[in-house]
């Protein structure tokens, strides 16, 4: 598995990234297997979030505690985490979430998620999403006060739009956009915000890349509607391809995702070892031009020529 670059920077990581979200307390030990099984396989990316597991922000203490506990270097691995996003309680069975970008409450997050991961620095910042009270200055600002000291060496945004994207690229280097991605979540091809992290040469995290593992043929859809039929479809025209090329249904997903160029970078999140490996060996699978365009057909639901509506626009809003 040969690593990239991610963005402008100099820092190699590996083409597949573990997504922490899944290192919960009822499954800590088994988390824990799967985090130094990555790391076996290659992997040095590991993604967290200060929102991730409940309590908030144990997925972060229970990395932290895998790496040390596998006695992984800190300077052999590649940490990202996000901020940003504030849960205020429920509201008619829903929990109400808002967003705080402001450099207080920026410089405040990343003192807490050191703590809890137990490092004293962190590679790749994210603000986890946009914040429409917080001037995009104001938040490049506070990134740029924390790499300064030392706090964080680079910076990322996730789930932010292009504009969004632009906006506080004007003020700040950004290395990275996370956004989901996955062949039944094609926005980032048709909404222009691969063009944007190619025009600004950042890398691209997927998260989701496996749609709640709908792509690996071993979950059926969370949808009872249309868009469960298309999702089955989806499935069903993709298996005569992963036959063809001897690998699985989620290998070939992940794979797809590769192929795309700029530094695409699949997020992985499991407690399973075994389906870290299976993931990993993606990596190496090499699909044909042909064989590429036309899953994306399949996933399209539309074909490719120019004038088509593109199916993002197409649904439901």
């Amino acid at each position: 598995m040969q690593h990239i670059k991610l963005g402008k920077t100099d820092q190699l990581v590996s083409p597949i990234a573990y997504g922490a979200m899944s290192l919960v307390v009822d499954r800590r030990a088994e988390g824990k297997a799967a985090v130094a099984r990555a790391y076996e396989l290659g992997v040095n990316f590991y993604d967290v979030a200060d929102v991730y597991g409940a309590p908030r922000g144990v997925s972060e203490e229970i990395l932290g505690d895998a790496l040390r506990e596998a006695s992984i270097p800190r300077e052999d691995v590649f940490i990202a985490s996000k901020c940003g996003i504030v849960f205020q309680g429920m509201v008619e069975a829903y929990e109400f979430k808002a967003y705080d970008l402001s450099a207080r409450y920026i410089k405040e997050s990343c003192e807490k998620s050191l703590k809890r991961l137990g490092m004293e620095y962190i590679d790749l910042y994210q603000p986890h999403r946009i914040d429409y009270l917080t001037h995009p200055e104001e938040t490049a600002r506070a990134l740029d006060d924390l790499k300064a000291e030392g706090k964080i060496r680079h910076v990322g945004v996730s789930n932010f739009a292009p504009d969004e994207i632009r906006a506080i690229s004007a003020y700040t280097r950004v290395e990275s956009l996370q956004t989901q991605f996955s062949m039944l979540h094609l926005e980032p091809l048709e909404t222009g915000l691969m063009a944007t992290c190619q025009e600004k040469k950042m890398g691209i995290l997927c998260w989701s890349p496996l749609h709640k593992a709908v792509l690996t043929g071993r979950s059926t859809s969370s949808h009872s509607d249309w868009r469960a039929q298309r999702e089955d479809g989806v499935v069903a025209q993709l298996r005569p391809f992963a036959e063809r090329y001897g690998v699985t249904l989620g290998q070939l997903a992940l794979a797809w995702l590769m192929h795309l160029p700029g530094g695409v970078i699949p997020l992985v999140g499991t407690a399973n070892p075994d389906h870290i490996a299976e993931a990993v060996a993606a990596a190496d699978i090499q699909i044909e031009r042909d064989d590429w365009y036309e899953m994306m057909v399949i996933a399209r639901g539309r074909p490719m020529p120019w004038g088509q509506t593109p199916y993002a626009y197409l649904k439901e809003r």
